[in-house]
């Protein structure tokens, strides 16, 4: 967290992320309860509800009856008087959705671009803006900014990719190249990271003070949240999980090295392995082997049986390793369905030596990952500034 020095200004910014948080946790929430739960007095509650109220950041609802003896008004978040811009960085495309302040979709597309070129990337990234803002008659002065969350480690603090092998990045200053183009503010980070931002904002890590997150799809990784701060390590990498060595001597992964988790586990690496003994013609994707499975095709159902307590024992590493409260499961490997994700969770739960652990399999759309990466623009109304 950083440190802020102790005057007015420094109070009223506590204040304000104390009650924004606490309605995010909680809902609907009289100003009474507020001030008991979180310390806060009543006329600090009535300054920051009154600044935030005129900035159509929280709202005012309905009176209640407070058990039958008086009615009592209650502030919520104004999910609906913000909005920000999601956009998930692929190979040949990029997936931008708009969303309101609790990442809720409002209007999504997809265009092509080519992501080694990073003046590529800010030019589609405004493009999509203007046309999303456009086609949803959305206003610009309530958009909170943009997030970009893509592979790679990345300096979130300066906007800056530090590394994608994916996409031969290196240095890249891409928040600055979208934000000098799309004229606002933009966030960046590993689309693990976002992912997880969104759990800990609005999904199933809201309640829990950790919370871990297992992803794995085009990629693996792992991201882990304590008291609202992800871990984010010197360089951006913590949680790169994926680049654990678990063949000796495996198939080469795209950064280079023999035998990584991604190179053998991965989405394309389990299509690639039932390809090589049932060989076609046509393509096959996570759904239609996932059928198979079900229909009881055996190399199917050996290979997602492998494949999901490879992954299990990879997620029960990082849960033992970091003891959260909760830990969610997603990404595009979801799809592969009951075949793949039960040995993974019973792997994951047999192995984690701690065994409270909370788990959830978040249920993957197109979405999910855009959503996750507006989550780090959304992001900016719960902490405290960099």
């Amino acid at each position: 967290m950083p440190s802020l020095k102790g005057n007015q200004s420094t109070s009223r910014t506590l204040n304000r992320l104390l009650l924004l948080n606490h309605l995010r946790r909680h809902g609907p929430t009289a100003r009474s309860d507020i001030a008991a739960a979180t310390g806060l007095s009543p006329a600090a509650i009535s300054y920051v509800s009154s600044e935030l109220l005129e900035q159509q950041v929280i709202a005012e609802l309905d009176a209640v009856a407070d058990g039958g003896r008086r009615r009592m008004t209650r502030l919520d978040l104004n999910y609906a008087g913000h909005v920000a811009l999601g956009v998930k960085l692929m190979e040949r495309s990029l997936r931008a959705t708009l969303v309101d302040l609790g990442t809720n979709v409002i209007d999504t597309l997809t265009a092509d671009v080519d992501a080694r070129s990073p003046a590529a990337v800010a030019r589609a990234t405004a493009d999509a803006l203007a046309d999303l803002l456009e086609r949803s008659g959305e206003r610009r002065q309530r958009l909170i900014g943009i997030g970009l969350a893509m592979p790679g480690q990345h300096d979130a603090e300066r906007g800056v990719c530090l590394r994608c092998d994916r996409f031969g990045w290196k240095d890249v200053p891409i928040a600055a190249l979208i934000a000098d183009l799309a004229g606002v503010p933009v966030w960046v980070d590993n689309d693990v990271n976002a992912f997880a931002l969104a759990e800990h904002l609005f999904g199933a890590g809201r309640q829990a003070s950790s919370l871990a997150v297992f992803s794995f799809g085009r990629g693996i990784g792992a991201a882990m949240i304590v008291d609202g701060q992800l871990l984010r390590g010197r360089y951006g990498g913590a949680g790169e999980i994926g680049h654990l060595t678990v063949v000796e001597g495996g198939p080469r992964c795209e950064c280079g090295r023999l035998g990584c988790l991604e190179a053998v586990t991965s989405l394309p690496a389990i299509l690639n392995a039932y390809g090589i003994v049932r060989p076609s013609d046509r393509s096959i994707d996570p759904a239609a082997l996932a059928a198979l499975a079900g229909e009881g095709d055996p190399v199917a159902r050996e290979i997602l049986d492998t494949a999901g307590r490879r992954l299990g024992a990879a997620a029960a590493t990082f849960a033992s390793l970091f003891d959260p409260e909760t830990m969610v499961i997603g990404g595009e490997g979801v799809l592969f369905g009951p075949a793949l994700l039960d040995p993974l969770v019973a792997t994951l739960k047999e192995k984690n030596f701690q065994r409270n652990t909370e788990v959830f399999v978040e249920f993957w759309n197109d979405d999910a990952w855009a959503r996750g990466a507006a989550a780090l623009a959304i992001d900016s109304f719960f902490s405290l500034p960099s």
